[in-house]
């Protein structure tokens, strides 16, 4: 009996953390600042202008420089042509899958058993069951925002800032706002390492940032 209660308890509890992963992205953030430059961060009102480095993609380019237009205006930054702008503000996005496999446990129904009483009279009737392990072929997609700001006119990033993270659905234009949200909150620092963070599906900055680039 208590090897039938393990297995079903070990179900329960694979139940409980599949249910826990969802809704929540596991993000991975790097940026370097020169601090001779911008030694603590950018300053309150310096303007900037945003392009992109990448080709193609022309339409979600520009969804993503409106975007991060809105939050610069938030951070209390601002925008303006590439002439009159403190600074230039380049990004890209790139999503990468690769294959992987896994092994996955099955539950299969054991025979069932009759319990007895001292006196050996059935008085009812269970089954447990085994674990099987199959494997199983997925895919990741690695989905990335890199972010370079240079001087006007400057050839060497002042400030660098990658995000990434990775799951299985290949949405890019939905997911670029959770990264945008989690690589902007380290804009102008140096984080010095790999900064590991989780953000929620429902995060109100993301649901904020939507709202505000719909009215536009």
């Amino acid at each position: 009996m208590k090897s039938y209660k393990i297995i079903l308890l070990n179900l329960s509890i694979l139940i409980l953390a599949s249910c826990a992963k969802e809704g929540v992205m596991r993000m991975t953030t790097n940026t370097f600042a020169n601090k001779e430059v911008i030694p603590q961060g950018f300053k309150a009102g310096s303007s900037f202008y945003i392009s992109a480095k990448q080709k193609g993609d022309e339409l979600f380019k520009k969804e993503v420089s409106q975007k991060i237009a809105t939050i610069l205006k938030n951070k209390g930054f601002e925008t303006k042509n590439s002439y009159y702008a403190d600074y230039h503000l380049n990004f890209s996005f790139a999503m990468k899958k690769s294959t992987h496999v896994r092994d996955v446990p099955v539950y299969i129904p054991d025979y069932g058993f009759w319990y007895y009483n001292r006196y050996h009279y059935p008085y009812g009737y269970d089954y447990g069951y085994r674990i099987a392990y199959v494997p199983e072929e997925y895919t990741l997609f690695n989905k990335i925002l890199l972010i370079e700001v240079y001087k006007n006119g400057g050839k060497i990033p002042v400030w660098q800032g990658m995000t990434d993270f990775y799951e299985e659905e290949s949405d890019l234009r939905n997911d670029i706002d959770y990264l945008l949200v989690t690589l902007f909150k380290y804009f102008g620092q140096d984080t010095k390492k790999y900064v590991k963070t989780r953000i929620n599906e429902d995060d109100e900055e993301v649901r904020i940032l939507r709202q505000e680039y719909f009215q536009q």
